[in-house]
């Protein structure tokens, strides 16, 4: 039995480029692995490697909340940009 924490072993998407897509099937990877990771945690006797697993879990928690932070800002401006575009060709529709 190993003493390190388990590993999730897809890359995080980088939130600022990735798609809608990418980000919900990672996000929906990283809740099965947390679930099933907590879930052994019950078997888990040895404290450190315990603490390990809920470091390691919580990490990965964090980072995928500050990427999907960066999805969120991007997809903010990029519909503000198709916005603006929009209104370019056709005009501002509350004008008229």
């Amino acid at each position: 039995m190993s003493n390190s924490a388990p590993q999730l072993t897809i890359n995080l998407p980088h939130g600022d480029v990735a798609t809608y897509e990418e980000m919900q099937a990672y996000g929906d990877i990283l809740q099965r692995f947390i679930r099933e990771q907590e879930a052994a945690l019950e078997q888990v006797k040895d404290i450190t490697r315990h603490n390990q697993i809920v470091d390691y879990l919580r990490l990965l928690a964090r980072s995928y909340n500050e990427q999907l932070r960066l999805y969120k800002a991007a997809e903010a401006k990029r519909q503000r940009e198709t916005l603006i575009v929009l209104l370019k060709i056709g005009g501002n529709p509350v004008l008229h």
